[in-house]
């Protein structure tokens, strides 16, 4: 019997695209992953296709991310139980601290228990699988049974792309064709190609920015030289005009000058005059 696709009329609509789970020591990597999942648009080719999980959508959205402490609470609440329930897929951030959290594992138990057919994806932060720094919740590990019980003759080997190994982006896409239900090769084609699209629209868009900056460039310089030359012309008119002023002036005071010796030479001839005509009497 085949695994019952999320399309089927009779599979609610979930509410959410996936949960992650995470102990809070491994915040930072769950705030990454969520918001980058979030962000991450999927190629056109591709939204609409029917997989095992259902259409593919352009926008993986909305993400649960539960940011609570839950040191002081006895049992997972109501809205984290009504999150799980409401979301077609489980993302468990895998570290020696989650291994051990208690929290992490009964989230594991529940999503599993209420979708046993719907995907639970890891990303390993640090640590290892089977070693001495354990990484995975027990419940990661084992097959759940119909009675809520782990079965440990049934490993369960979950998709969980290393972040010690790979790049972010890698397992971002990795994380993104699990919950998809793509695979991964596809999507790093589509990926690529997209960001060569991108680049190469950035570099047109580069090449207009030039070419509008050197226009403005060449009309800034070539305003520049005229407001340079209008200045120096302002500045010869002003040493012009200074110049006309003062020779006004000199000519005014020499006019005055002249004046008033006309005056003088005027008195000195009627004092004359009246001298002579004095003497004659």
């Amino acid at each position: 019997m085949g695994r019952p696709s999320l399309s089927q009329p009779e599979a609610p609509l979930p509410r959410y695209r996936a949960f992650i789970s995470y102990s809070h020591r491994d915040s930072n990597v769950a705030r990454w992953l969520h918001r980058a999942i979030e962000a991450q648009v999927i190629s056109r080719d591709l939204v609409g296709r029917v997989t095992e999980y259902g259409p593919i959508p352009r926008w993986i959205r909305p993400i649960f991310r539960d940011e609570d402490e839950l040191a002081g609470a006895a049992e997972l609440g109501p809205k984290l139980r009504s999150a799980l329930e409401g979301s077609a897929a489980l993302i468990v951030i895998c570290s020696p601290a989650s291994a051990k959290s208690t929290w992490v594992d009964r989230e594991i138990r529940l999503f599993k228990a209420v979708h046993p057919d719907r995907p639970v994806l890891a990303v390993i932060v640090e640590g290892a699988p089977g070693s001495e720094t354990e990484c995975f919740p027990e419940a990661l590990r084992w097959t759940l049974g119909p009675d809520g019980a782990l079965v440990y003759d049934a490993t369960v080997e979950p998709l969980a792309p290393d972040l010690q190994k790979q790049d972010r982006h890698s397992v971002k896409l990795k994380i993104i064709a699990g919950l998809l239900g793509v695979g991964f090769d596809d999507l790093v084609r589509r990926d690529l190609r997209r960001t060569r699209r991108l680049m190469a629209a950035y570099g047109s868009l580069g090449a207009v920015v030039i070419t509008a900056l050197t226009v403005l460039s060449i009309a800034a310089l070539t305003y520049g030289r005229i407001a340079i030359e209008q200045r120096n012309i302002a500045e010869h008119e002003t040493k012009v005009a200074e110049h006309n002023a003062v020779e006004a002036e000199r000519r005014a005071w020499l006019a005055e000058v002249a004046a008033q010796e006309v005056r003088r030479e005027s008195d000195l001839i009627m004092a004359a005059k009246k001298k002579g005509a004095v003497a004659h009497q």
